[in-house]
């Protein structure tokens, strides 16, 4: 059977400084490597590639110059599934065999995730992967993309893409119908016009919802959290779920605002909005028993929500940098 055709492309450069010898060595095996000044670019045109095939020498000598990040998931996987199966002993005829190394069980995505973890200045890295076969089918045609950060990988197809855009198609009004009703449309004011949310401020509100959940949750534990968060526990406990939903959907206006005027220094420093922006907007919020308002002159509401920002990313690296731990698996045959 012919194999698809893969394409495989990632950004920005990973800095060199912050590669072990022991990363090097796989990933310029598994992809088509490119040093330039910026870093390495992780690319192939044919595909991934694995099992890698190494020489045991190279193996052991970046395995033991990698020895200060000794407990890093990757390190911890070639000591205890591949260098316990290497014979014991120096024989430069055994140093010299080519060992298989199967990385089913440990994918180059993990690898790189490790990086972005502990790096200083790297926050994120996207991979694009393209794929067609020889034959040049119209069905064999697919793309991918992934979102690699320190808390987790994100990935989505050209079909999951697609499903996602027709849903969203579905929410707007077809072109007859728009015309046939646009002074109606105009004239749309009251109640009923009001409870009819696009894709986009539907997600919006579930984020902040998602986040809201989340603080309650940490504050019930009785674990530290903001005045703020505090207080809206305490509005919470005295309106009820069914006022907090509907507090939900009359912030979601000033949520789009706010994630627009900071939306540039949020791409720029690899920030998300579910994960990063979400929950630091509502960590900033001030509440009431009418509802969460901005408080404050807004560029100032605007430098609060950046702070939130980047501090809730520096406490969520190292909680998952702390308690990473890799997966139980074997090397392949």
């Amino acid at each position: 059977m012919t194999p698809l055709e893969t394409r495989i492309y990632s950004r920005p450069p990973i800095p060199l400084a912050d590669i072990s010898p022991l990363e090097m060595l796989l990933l310029t095996n598994v992809l088509e490597c490119s040093e330039t000044d910026e870093g390495l670019v992780l690319f192939t045109d044919f595909g991934p590639t694995n099992p890698i095939r190494v020489p045991r020498s190279e193996l052991i000598v970046a395995f033991r110059a990698s020895s200060q990040y000794a407990e890093d998931p990757f390190n911890i996987f070639i000591a205890d599934r591949v260098l316990a199966l290497l014979p014991a002993g120096s024989n430069t005829v055994e140093d010299d065999v080519m060992i298989d190394i199967d990385l089913s069980q440990f994918p180059w995505q993990f690898v790189v995730q490790g990086i972005v973890a502990r790096s200083v200045d790297l926050r994120e890295v996207t991979v694009i992967q393209w794929m067609n076969h020889p034959s040049q089918r119209p069905e064999s045609y697919g793309a991918s993309v992934s979102l690699i950060t320190a808390k987790t990988i994100h990935h989505a197809t050209s079909e999951d893409l697609l499903a996602r855009f027709r849903l969203e198609d579905k929410a707007l009004p077809s072109a007859a119908s728009s015309a046939a009703a646009s002074e109606d449309h105009n004239a749309l004011t009251s109640d009923a016009a009001g409870d009819l949310f696009t894709v986009k401020q539907l997600e919006t509100a579930l984020c902040i919802w998602e986040a809201m959940l989340y603080f309650r949750g940490l504050n019930q534990l009785g674990q530290p959290v903001p005045d703020n968060i505090v207080r809206m526990s305490e509005v919470w406990d005295a309106v009820g779920w069914q006022a907090m939903r509907s507090h939900v959907r009359e912030i979601v206006p000033l949520a789009l605002d706010v994630h627009e005027d900071v939306s540039e220094e949020l791409e720029e420093e690899g920030f998300t909005f579910d994960f990063d922006f979400a929950p630091a907007f509502v960590e900033t919020l001030s509440w009431s028993e009418d509802g969460a308002f901005r408080e404050g002159e807004p560029e100032e509401f605007l430098e609060d929500v950046m702070v939130a920002v980047r501090r809730h990313r520096q406490d969520v690296v190292a909680r998952t940098t702390s308690s990473f731990n890799p997966p139980s698996c074997q090397v392949g045959s």
